[in-house]
């Protein structure tokens, strides 16, 4: 048995009135605050400028493609792609989860086969 609060009750009563059902309404999803293209920039200067804190990319996607998103959006898409932001009180830099290693610029144009053989 379900235990539900009587506004919960209220709450279906009324949308049944009104639409003849209790599932919930279609919503629209909210947009993204960047687009693919910025995603991309954003994981590729972090890849490229590895001393780069949050900040920093915060700056450097705003000047260079005029996107204003906040620093929330920069870990959210990095994180997204498997990298994470790690601050301390002075500098910040990027790492890739435990385990994987750390990608640095010669290993950007390596093949499937030589990341093989780590």
């Amino acid at each position: 048995m379900t235990i539900l609060s009587q506004s919960v009750i209220i709450r279906l009563q009324h949308r049944y009135r009104e639409t003849g059902r209790v599932t919930e309404r279609h919503r629209s999803e909210r947009p993204l605050a960047t687009s693919h293209a910025d995603d991309s920039f954003i994981v590729n200067s972090a890849l490229w400028n590895q001393i780069m804190n949050c900040t920093q990319l915060h700056a450097h996607l705003r000047e260079m493609r005029g996107t204003r998103v906040s620093r929330q959006t920069i870990r959210n898409r990095l994180h997204q792609h498997g990298l994470r932001v790690v601050l301390d009180d002075l500098q910040g830099y990027l790492t890739t989860p435990p385990g994987t290693g750390v990608i640095v610029r010669e290993h950007l144009c390596w093949t499937r086969n030589q990341w093989a053989v780590l």
